[in-house]
């Protein structure tokens, strides 16, 4: 395994993540909320598996295939989405976009590897490597993706437009960034932690 992850800075990541949504084969199946298991399964034609208990015994809820063939995922979160559970949903949603994120973006390092097993990509993935870190490349892909910046800004703006008439200094309002990320969470099928991540990273309003 002497393949490492090359460096991507947050802009390389990006585009990336622009590129695969804005992509032609994506067209119509680009718009939040992004339906990542019909992307995986339909248009990319990956295999599908699920695992009982994965979460339970490994804390996950999908992990790309060594082979770049297909994913696990959960089993139970996997029936809880095609029954419409919104709390699983968000969080599967999260959890496959982050699994595309190595498929896109690190698809070349791992076929190079040829790893024998998930749990040789696993250690492979989160071996420290400070920002170069599969992980973080793949989290950063996954939020971007999910979360394209343009609509972001303009739900963000909708939403605090009428708030600075009313309070000029609503933006120092405890709980008011984690109330204002929930608030747009819905329109991504995201968790609000998620939001708020782009708030920072996206420079929007960045944590304190």
């Amino acid at each position: 395994m002497s393949e490492k992850v090359k460096y991507r800075d947050k802009p390389a990541i990006w585009r990336a993540a622009d590129d695969f949504r804005d992509s032609a084969e994506l067209r119509g199946h680009h718009i939040p909320p992004i339906d990542v298991i019909y992307i995986a399964e339909v248009i990319l034609k990956l295999d599908i598996i699920p695992i009982e208990n994965l979460f339970a015994d490994q804390k996950i809820d999908a992990a790309l295939l060594p082979d770049l063939s297909g994913f696990y995922t959960d089993e139970d979160a996997y029936m809880a989405w095609e029954r419409g559970s919104p709390w699983i949903e968000r969080r599967l949603r999260f959890s496959f976009a982050h699994e595309l994120g190595h498929f896109v973006l690190h698809r070349e390092e791992i076929a190079a590897n040829e790893f024998r097993s998930v749990q040789e990509f696993k250690q492979w993935a989160t071996a420290p490597s400070n920002y170069t870190n599969a992980e973080i490349q793949a989290n950063e892909f996954a939020g971007r993706f999910l979360v394209p910046r343009e609509l972001l800004v303009r739900e963000y703006d909708q939403q605090t437009s009428q708030l600075g008439n009313a309070e000029p200094h609503w933006r120092e309002i405890e709980g008011m960034r984690e109330f204002i990320a929930k608030k747009i969470a819905p329109r991504f099928g995201v968790n609000h932690q998620v939001i708020a991540t782009r708030f920072d990273h996206e420079d929007i309003w960045p944590a304190e």
